[in-house]
């Protein structure tokens, strides 16, 4: 394990990144936002970020951060809990997107590092971007050859919503200027989160059957397109809880193929959001220079399903602790 001060925030708070490395694969893991800076698989940067601070203080993209205190989309930013509707920030077309100004704009607190591990934690208040009661978080990441475990947990002094996920963005090919439209996508889920035009979901969770949402075969990534923008969408996740990793019970829920690697995603959670990156070429120009590009990464973020709030589930009462696990497994291809 290496350590070194990645920059430093306008208030003078110090940043410092924390580097784990074996024979497969590099980890790098910053204290803001807890976010992965760089994972590096068979000697491929596969994972998108910046070399500077400051690029992610300017980025709106959440790169390689954890997400809270609830992921992705609440309907008009507000959801009502026990009779008392609270109010969040408009930060997505009248809804609330991933927190507000959530947990990956926040400095975490760094508990314990090992050799191939780190946990780090923080402490939401009673009332942060509108969601109730004092919520502690505790994430930690661990390496082993070119795989990495991300495990959550979260202990809320009063009732309040939990739902949290990290926002990594992958290229099997690297951040070299190609996008991953031709990249193999398969996922199992024999159901998906219908959406509205705002990606507000419709309490409809049809079948994938006949449908651009079957990729329970190999599909390339950009198949659907043009006349579909690109995949945002989660998908209902169908496997049992049967696959050993990490010392934890997880189902397979997707796999990516490029030419000469594979990701495997295993989880407990329920949904995955396959992402495309259809608003990536917004953000800056990531790693080396190279322009961030439409289509130009995808996302599998394992999670509740997006709004849940608002269809009564995702509510935790205090003393009760949330969990969560994801593991990201590379392969190299022959």
């Amino acid at each position: 394990m290496k350590k070194r001060i990645f920059g430093y925030l306008p208030s003078g708070e110090q940043i410092d990144l924390y580097t784990f490395e074996n024979e497969a694969a590099t980890l790098s893991i910053m204290t803001r936002g807890a976010a992965i800076q760089e994972f590096v698989a068979y000697g491929k940067s596969i994972i998108g970020g910046f070399d500077t601070l400051e690029v992610y203080l300017a980025d709106t993209s959440h790169q390689g951060a954890v997400i809270g205190r609830v992921a992705n989309r609440i309907a008009n930013a507000s959801f009502t809990m026990d009779g008392v509707t609270y109010n969040l920030p408009k930060n997505d077309n009248g809804n609330c997107l991933h927190g507000g100004d959530g947990f990956d704009h926040k400095v975490w607190k760094v508990e314990e590092v090992g050799e191939d591990f780190i946990t780090m934690s923080y402490l939401s208040a009673d009332g942060e971007e509108g969601f109730p009661s004092e919520l502690e978080v505790f994430v930690t990441y661990k390496l082993q050859g070119a795989s990495f475990l991300i495990d959550y947990k979260a202990y809320p002094k009063g009732k309040t919503p939990i739902a949290l996920t990290n926002h990594a963005y992958f290229n099997l090919e690297g951040f070299m200027g190609k996008n991953v439209e031709d990249c193999l996508i398969w996922i199992d889920a024999d159901h998906y989160t219908e959406v509205d035009e705002n990606l507000i979901p419709t309490g409809n969770r049809p079948s994938v059957e006949g449908t651009v949402f079957d990729l329970r075969d190999f599909k390339k990534m950009g198949y659907a397109c043009p006349e579909f923008l690109g995949f945002d969408h989660n998908f209902m996740l169908s496997g049992a809880l049967d696959k050993e990793i990490f010392g934890k019970k997880l189902r397979l829920a997707a796999i990516a193929r490029g030419t000469a690697l594979e990701l495997e995603t295993y989880t407990d959670q329920e949904g995955v959001q396959f992402y495309m990156g259809n608003f990536l070429h917004r953000a800056p120009a990531m790693r080396w220079g190279f322009p961030a590009l439409f289509h130009g990464a995808f996302c599998l973020e394992t999670q509740t399903e997006p709004d849940c709030v608002n269809h009564g589930r995702g509510f935790y009462e205090a003393g009760e602790v949330y969990t969560h696990s994801v593991v990201y497994k590379v392969n190299k291809l022959d």
